[in-house]
């Protein structure tokens, strides 16, 4: 491949890291935007932002396949081994093979895009933990629910421990 075919890769691939920075940040808004839901204990706001979530994250897994192909015809431009998988070559690399302006403007966008990545990924981290505090909470909720009678004596109007008065939530739903 020439230089202008070099070139030209270069810029889209720069062009498809662009639109995944703009995914990311879109994805970010929308783990935010779940995240308040939770706080508000709106399930339908929730449902809703997952469901925007889902749809996001399958268009920025079909962008980063796009960018994935870019890479692997870049590299075989440029003279570098093009790996499939986690050992493929880095972006450092295969920038350091491009002419200055496209390899600034490449790591460049590869900052950006770690910078909005690992702020979506916190705030991902932060609902999982709120996810795990509302199970624990839950669990607690239900085992409370589902004792049996004997074992959760009540203070009768006499001051004497004795059983519940009353039907448990459960039993008294069906």
């Amino acid at each position: 491949m020439n230089r202008g075919d070099v070139k030209k890769l270069a810029t889209e691939l720069a062009e498809v890291i662009e639109q995944l920075i703009e995914m990311q940040a879109e994805l970010h808004g929308i783990v935010c935007e779940k995240l308040e839901a939770m706080r508000r204990a709106d399930t339908g706001a929730m449902l809703a932002a997952s469901h925007r979530e889902g749809e996001m994250t399958s268009q920025a897994v079909a962008l980063d396949g796009r960018r994935r192909k870019i890479v692997t015809e870049l590299c075989r431009a440029v003279g570098l081994p093009a790996a499939e998988g986690a050992g493929g070559v880095t972006l450092r690399a295969l920038a350091g093979r491009l002419e200055p302006a496209s390899r600034h403007r490449l790591l460049e966008l590869a900052g950006r895009l770690r910078e909005i990545m690992l702020k979506l990924a916190e705030a991902n981290r932060v609902v999982e933990l709120v996810c795990r505090e509302m199970l624990v909470h839950f669990k607690t909720l239900f085992s409370a629910m589902v004792q049996k009678d004997e074992t959760t004596p009540t203070y009768s109007s006499q001051g004497e421990v004795g059983p519940v008065a009353g039907a448990r939530v459960l039993d008294a739903m069906g």
